[in-house]
């Protein structure tokens, strides 16, 4: 039913477009041109008004605009969030004409009362669900042991919930944490924190914004069905060169940046862990006796080799590793490289041509004496993107391209050695490609109603080696109904998907600070993480569709209200969505998920559908500045097999492991002092749901929880309050000095992650519940930069 309103809609747009779009005269002249900041790098998404009549169109990702005016004396007002708004008087005298137009950084007021923040919301955009971030913004929230995290700050917007504390992965709109496409300059990560969660891989010294995608998605963008969040590093500056360090209580870090000749610049940055000391503190001996650290690092090149010709190159490398005493140990890396190519064949028509890898490793190594073992696992992709982009047609902004993805994914690896009685286990290997191709055209139609309209297609094929089992009809697929097996050898095709995605989206400005806006998309994915966990962790499976695993998709419709004031002090929206899920996965009772090769069999498969309402309420202006954010959402899930034991909660909906209700989140930055600021972060949501037990029974003299009704419990609700101090950069001389406080977890809750049952002698089986972080965390942190 939900598809086939998508269809209609984007129908309905295509047939209104060329009435809506009649033009009443040709322009004769093309304005072009880029906006930077001061150090020369591009503003993607800076909106750009002519005046007189009003015209205005938004930078490209590499800061490109292009628009056609009539001869004359114009008026230009270029404005990007974060940054001082630009006023140039430009001539149009005869001819095309291409400028530059700098921008400069939002500075404190001289009343030293009032601090301008950027807006998460963009009214002039086209796109709705969008919340965008700059770095400046996140290192006013309070932190976690002193560093800023970027997915601890997306955990704060609208529609998004964390999987618990101290745990890596969020969840958007009903979505998994899997079906999030996490991306660092262009390339996609398979973990994105460190330390089972504690912080993420990207380094705040050297970011510089993320936006994160909920709906109304340009078909520039796939993979994934719940969200995008497309995360960018800053580039070296062109000036001279700079140097920055800093320090927490756990972590280290230096970076530096400047040009390596007039066309290249570059960027190095590294950050160290050390929390050892910090583990030693605690009472516990299992926690006192466990070590852990991590280091990453980013390199980023960029040489300008003429004003058509742009090329830079981004690449990372990090490494974890966790000890727990006398049993198991942790380790994983992730290596990731971009290399990129702009070129610009006019002032209308740019391309960039993208290739990317991502390398994700993990071992787990068994130290007990007599279970001695190394399991490796990870994932390897290559990709080739090619994106164009054309502004020749007026008032349209057409993006067009493809991708080309490779997947290798080794799903486990048993290694065993020394007194180990274990056997050498080996998986075949999961491989598998996807190809895409997407063109999208917004299209601004008059002065109030804009649209974008796109179409991604997609092609899946698993290739071989691969073993296919063939299981007895009638009978719930197992290794015991497995009646014969199919192999396909190395390159030969397993399986095959393919299917459109189509993408609409329509904004109408109620008046110049006003925007009602209305999308819809379909979004296809054919990668999932197999795991029985909310959070994600280093044992857990990345695995391909194939003959059992169809691709997930969703069909999502949302409608929103959006409004900034004149004088930007505040900005309001209000959104609402529907979506539904298709070949959703869920597990059996007592499934086995690692270095199973029937693990297709303990698989289960069905339907999902989530709806909420998102509110955001923010003040960018005054003495107080800050926002409350408020979700109101559920997700559910049904799987109805063709057995019993193929069917969970009886055929009936379910909540899903994601199914938060309510999800508030205020965060307040306060100038208490001439050089001092008080933040203060306050979260609080609705457990998320569990199987839990109401009775227990005993079996052959052994007593058992006896769980009724998949995820019909519920944890305790989470809230917690974090604090900090920040000093107003001191600045001397040649250099800059930051540093401030932080308590995370204030007023000490112990808020449950788990729930586990246990039996103690005498009584029956009781419900005990952990708590990762129930004591309020200080943390100290100081930059300098030179």
């Amino acid at each position: 039913m939900l598809s086939k309103i998508l269809h209609t809609f984007l129908i309905v747009l295509l047939l209104v477009m060329p009435v809506l779009a009649q033009q009443t005269e040709i322009r004769q002249y093309k304005l072009s041109g880029i906006v930077t900041d001061a150090s020369g790098e591009r503003l993607e998404g800076a909106f750009v008004v002519f005046s007189p009549g009003g015209k205005g169109v938004l930078a490209n990702k590499q800061g490109r605009f292009s628009i056609k005016l009539e001869k004359g004396t114009y008026e230009v007002v270029c404005q990007y969030v974060g940054m001082a708004p630009l006023k140039e008087t430009i001539v149009l005298d005869g001819g095309n004409k291409e400028v530059v137009l700098m921008l400069g950084e939002r500075s404190v007021s001289l009343k030293q009362v009032e601090i301008t923040t950027n807006s998460i919301i963009d009214i002039n955009s086209v796109r709705m669900g969008s919340s965008y971030m700059d770095q400046k913004l996140l290192t006013r929230m309070p932190t976690l042991l002193g560093e800023p995290d970027v997915v601890r700050a997306v955990s704060a917007l609208p529609g998004v919930v964390n999987a618990g504390e101290g745990t890596s992965g969020f969840f958007v709109r009903g979505g998994s944490a899997d079906q999030n496409l996490i991306l660092m300059d262009g390339a996609p990560l398979f973990n994105s924190t460190h330390l089972f969660g504690f912080f993420s891989v990207y380094n705040p010294d050297i970011l510089k914004s993320f936006t994160l995608h909920r709906s109304g998605i340009s078909a520039t963008y796939g993979g994934r069905i719940s969200s995008i969040l497309d995360v960018s590093l800053r580039d070296g500056n062109n000036e001279k060169m700079r140097y920055e360090a800093g320090i927490t209580p756990v972590t280290a870090k230096v970076s530096m940046d400047g040009p390596l000749s007039e066309k290249v610049t570059m960027l190095l940055a590294f950050r160290g862990a050390y929390p050892d000391y910090l583990l030693k503190l605690f009472p516990s001996e299992n926690i006192k006796n466990s070590s852990g650290y991590f280091y990453d690092g980013n390199v980023k090149l960029k040489c300008t080799i003429n004003k058509n010709n742009s090329l830079s190159f981004s690449g990372y490398h990090s490494a974890d590793g966790f000890k727990f005493p006398y049993d198991t140990t942790y380790s994983w890396t992730n290596t990731l490289g971009t290399l990129q190519w702009n070129h610009l064949f006019s002032n209308n028509f740019t391309s960039t041509a993208t290739l990317v890898k991502s390398i994700y490793k993990n071992t787990v190594e068994g130290i007990a004496t007599g279970e001695e073992f190394q399991l490796n696992s990870g994932i390897d992709l290559t990709q080739l993107r090619l994106n164009f982009g054309y502004f020749g047609k007026e008032s349209h902004q057409i993006d067009f391209g493809g991708e080309a993805s490779l997947y290798s994914i080794q799903p486990g690896d048993l290694v065993p050695h020394g007194t180990s009685s274990f056997n050498r286990r080996t998986l075949n290997e999961d491989r598998g490609y996807e190809l895409s191709s997407f063109i999208n055209d917004e299209v601004k139609l008059n002065d109030r109603l804009s649209v974008s309209v796109g179409l991604r297609y997609t092609h899946y094929t698993k290739v071989g080696p691969a073993d296919i089992y063939m299981y007895s009809e009638g009978e719930p697929r197992s290794i015991k109904s497995i009646v014969d097996t199919l192999h396909v050898s190395s390159g030969g095709v397993v399986q095959s998907y393919q299917g459109l995605e189509p993408r609409a989206s329509l904004k109408y400005s109620v008046s110049e600070n006003a925007a009602v806006k209305v999308g819809a998309n379909r979004t296809r994915q054919y990668i999932q993480l197999i795991s029985n966990t909310a959070a994600i962790t280093p044992v857990d499976v990345w695995k391909l569709s194939n003959k059992y695993i169809q691709p997930q998709i969703a069909d999502q419709i949302a409608l929103g209200y959006f409004y900034l004031q004149p004088d930007h002090v505040y900005e309001y929206s209000w959104e609402v969505y529907y979506k539904k899920l298709y070949n959703q996965i869920d597990y059996k009772d007592g499934a086995v998920l690692l270095l199973n090769p029937t693990l297709d069999a303990d698989l289960l498969f069905g339907d999902g559908y989530a709806y909420g309402s998102e509110w955001l309420l923010k003040k960018n202006q005054g003495r107080l500045t800050g926002w409350v954010s408020m979700t109101y959402s559920r997700s559910f899930r049904k799987i109805v097999g063709e057995t019993e034991e193929e069917t969970i909660n009886d055929g009936e909906a379910y909540p899903s492991n994601y199914d938060k209700p309510v999800n508030l989140n205020v965060f307040a930055n306060y100038k208490a002092w001439p050089k001092w600021t008080v933040s203060a972060n306050f979260t609080y949501t609705t457990g998320r749901p569990i199987t839990g037990a109401d009775s227990w029974y005993r079996y052959y003299n052994q007593i058992f929880a006896n769980y009724v009704g998949r995820n019909q419990s519920r944890m305790p609700d989470y809230h917690r309050l974090d604090l900090s101090f920040n000093r107003e950069p001191i600045i001397k001389e040649k250099a800059e000095y930051t540093w401030g406080i932080s308590i995370y977890n204030l007023y000490g809750r112990k808020n449950a992650y788990s729930t586990l049952y246990q039996h103690y002698y005498g009584a029956p089986p009781g419900a005990f519940k952990l708590s990762v972080i129930g004591a309020p965390i200080p943390s100290v942190n100081f930059n300098a930069k030179f």
